[in-house]
């Protein structure tokens, strides 16, 4: 039995694919296996993955487009593992990453998830050194080893992200993913997980995310009110069907919480769209 299952699923990610498993394979010290589900690809990412010989690595081909929650569910019923971490087939796993991981998450039985901090790569693998540095500052500052994290997700599905690797068991206890859920479904799960368990951070930068209109909305100018919406809409069904029990909790303010980012939110569009006026009235009577 491997020490740990690798989850990726892909789709139409042929471009990337290639590099992300061999960040995978180029792991030590792990005993690991690769499972690669492939969610009908409409490109050539599934002759990449097949092109790759390796024994660790086993591929599914789902008969028609199932979504990620389906994909990791799959793996879940698959893995002949204790430990799963999910890697996007887009992604970049840093070297010794998989050891360092499970080195954590073995520390104490207590703990359901563990993540890391990550960098964020352009569509070619790039970034600019202003950029890297600029996004160390915002993780170091902001993301720390012993915040509440049941606060923290209410406000930030992102909180728990890079390099997600879970106990196998918590699954038999929360659940599996939603396959029902389209956008946030790890987000869903974290917040069931971090009800009954312990999330931890690794606090060291052992993931790269590649940034593409095909994984991110970061050009769509509303972005930061579709992802408050999606928070939203999570929190209120798991509250409503209590399924996690501390958003009933008054230290936390659920409702108070959210609407207050929301809040902050529109208040900088609002902001941004004053001085984008000003600008232009300024520009047509100079």
């Amino acid at each position: 039995m491997s020490e740990l299952t690798v989850s990726m699923p892909t789709y139409n990610s042929g471009s990337y694919v290639k590099e992300a498993i061999e960040s995978v394979l180029l792991q030590k010290e792990v005993d690991f296996e690769l499972i690669v589900v492939d969610d009908n690809s409409k490109d050539n990412t599934i002759e990449i993955v097949q092109s790759i010989r390796d024994p660790r690595i086993r591929l599914f081909e789902n008969q028609q487009h199932r979504g990620i929650s389906y994909c990791h569910n799959l793996v879940i019923k698959e893995s002949k593992s204790l430990f799963i971490a999910h890697v996007d087939s887009d992604d970049i796993v840093m070297p010794g990453a998989f050891r360092k991981m499970l080195d954590h998450i073995k520390s104490s039985p207590d703990i359901g998830q563990i993540h890391c901090y990550f960098f964020l790569v352009d569509i070619n693998g790039r970034v600019t050194r202003k950029a890297f540095h600029e996004r160390r500052k915002y993780v170091l500052d902001n993301i720390k080893p012993d915040m509440d994290y049941k606060e923290k997700l209410i406000v930030n599905s992102s909180i728990a992200n890079g390099l997600r690797t879970f106990r196998k068991e918590v699954f038999d206890i929360v659940g599996k993913f939603d396959e029902k859920i389209k956008c946030g479904e790890d987000y869903e799960m974290a917040l069931r997980i971090v009800d009954k368990f312990r999330i931890k951070l690794v606090p060291e930068f052992l993931y790269v995310v590649r940034l593409h209109k095909k994984n991110t909305t970061p050009y769509h100018k509303f972005r930061e009110v579709i992802w408050w919406w999606n928070r939203f809409t999570i929190c209120n069904r798991l509250l409503i069907t209590n399924q996690v029990k501390f958003l009933r909790k008054k230290e936390y303010k659920l409702y108070r919480m959210l609407f207050a980012q929301l809040y902050y939110i529109l208040s900088y569009y609002f902001i941004v769209i004053k001085q984008k006026f000003i600008k232009k009235i300024d520009e047509k009577f100079s």
